[in-house]
C-alpha cells in the first residue's frame, strides 16, 4: 500500500513539473487569471488570521491550488493534516510562501513539494512523533530529546530554550505578548569531537551500528531535524496564542570561538548537509539572529558560513559588540528588539 501511495505522489509531482515551462512572471499572471475567473474555484485557507494582506491570502490560495493533487495523494492515507496541522496545513504553506521576497506561489509550491518528498524519503514524521510524545510526557522539556542517539549529539551542542518556553508561559498567563530567544552557545560547540565520531562511523572502524559509542551523520542530522520539528511545533502553538505568525529569535554566543571549530572536515562533511536541510526545509523560522561576543577571528569564520546561508537569513543577522555580559543576561534584560 505504501508503494502505491508513493507512486501516486511521484505521478502528481511529474504532472506538476510542467509548471517549470512557465516563467515566474507568466505563471503568476496565469494564477491571477484563475483567481479572478468565475469558473475556477481557488481553495479556501484556514489561516487568514496569520496573513498580512488580501494579496497574500490570494497567493496562498494559488499555492494551495498548485499543490492540491500532491496533498490529496498523501493526506487521506495517513491523516497527516489532522495529526500535524502545522506541517501539512496552510500555516506551513504560508512560511514557504514568505521565503520568497516576491511571495511567488509557483516557486513556493516547488519548495514545498520538495519538502514533502524529503519528509517521505527520510521518515521525518517519525521524528515529529517523538517530539509530540516527549511533549505529552515532559511538557517543558520537549526541546530535549530522550532518545539515546539524539541525546548523544545534543551534548556536543549546548543550547538553552528556557527563555522560549518562559515566553509561552507568560502568554498563557495573560502576560506580555512577546517572544523570547533561544540561546546557542556556539563558542562551546565541540565540532571537532562530533566530526571525529561521525567520520569514525562512516569509515566503519568501530563496532557494529548498534554500538552506542558511534554517532553517524544520520544521527547528527536527525538531532537537528528533531530540534527544528520541536521549534515549529512550539511556534505553531505560540502563533495561535498571538493571533499572528510567530518566529524564533536566536542569540549566538561566540565566547571562546576558535577557527579549530571550522575544520575542513566539519565544514565539508557535517555543516554543509546540516545547513542544507535547515535552509531548504524550515523556511521563515527565525526573526532575528543576534551574534554576541564575536572574537577577532569571526570574519574568517563568517566567510566560511555565509556561502551556505540564504540572503534572507543573512539579512536577519545582527552583530552585538557593545553588550557586556553573558548571553543569558542579554535575554533576561530584553535586549532582543
Amino acid at each position: 500500500v505504501a508503494a502505491i501511495v508513493w507512486d501516486r505522489i511521484t505521478t502528481r509531482i511529474n504532472l506538476h513539473n510542467e509548471i517549470s515551462y512557465y516563467t515566474t512572471a507568466s505563471a503568476n499572471a496565469f494564477l491571477e487569471m484563475q483567481g479572478s475567473s468565475s469558473y475556477i474555484h481557488l481553495p479556501s485557507i484556514d489561516c487568514q488570521w496569520a496573513c498580512r494582506s488580501d494579496a497574500e491570502i490570494l497567493k496562498l490560495q494559488q499555492m494551495k491550488y498548485l499543490l492540491q493533487n500532491d496533498m490529496a495523494a498523501i493526506i487521506p492515507f495517513k491523516n497527516l493534516q489532522r495529526l500535524y496541522p502545522d506541517v501539512y496545513g496552510d500555516f506551513r504553506l504560508l512560511r514557504f510562501l514568505r521565503k520568497s521576497s516576491e511571495g511567488d506561489p509557483v516557486s513556493a509550491s516547488e519548495r514545498y513539494r520538495s519538502f514533502l518528498l524529503w519528509r517521505q524519503k527520510n521518515g521525518v514524521d517519525k521524528i515529529r512523533e517523538l517530539v509530540e510524545t516527549n511533549y505529552k510526557i515532559h511538557c517543558r522539556g520537549y526541546f530535549d530529546p530522550v532518545e539515546d542517539r539524539l541525546k548523544a549529539v545534543a551534548e556536543y551542542f549546548p543550547c538553552n530554550f528556557d527563555f522560549v518556553l518562559a515566553s509561552n508561559e507568560e502568554l498563557g498567563g495573560g502576560g506580555v505578548r512577546e517572544t523570547k530567544p533561544a540561546v546557542l552557545y556556539v563558542g562551546s560547540w565541540d565540532t571537532c569531537g562530533i566530526t571525529e565520531r561521525i567520520l569514525r562511523s562512516s569509515t566503519r572502524q568501530s563496532c557494529s551500528g548498534d554500538d552506542q559509542t558511534i554517532i553517524s551523520l544520520s544521527d547528527f542530522l536527525n538531532y537537528w531535524i528533531y530540534l527544528y520539528e520541536a521549534i515549529h511545533f512550539h511556534l505553531y502553538k505560540l502563533s495561535i496564542e498571538l493571533g499572528e505568525m510567530a518566529y524564533l529569535d536566536e542569540v549566538c554566543d561566540l565566547t571562546n570561538l576558535t577557527l579549530r571549530q571550522f575544520s575542513p572536515n566539519f565544514v565539508r562533511n557535517v555543516m554543509k548537509p546540516w545547513l542544507r536541510i535547515t535552509q531548504s526545509f524550515y523556511p521563515e523560522t527565525t526573526r532575528r539572529i543576534y551574534v554576541l561576543n564575536p572574537p577577532a577571528i569571526v570574519s574568517v569564520a563568517w566567510n566560511l558560513v555565509t556561502p551556505l546561508l540564504s540572503k534572507g537569513t543573512l539579512e536577519k543577522v545582527r552583530f552585538v559588540r557593545d553588550f557586556e555580559g553573558s548571553a543569558d543576561d542579554f535575554c533576561a534584560r530584553g535586549k532582543c528588539v
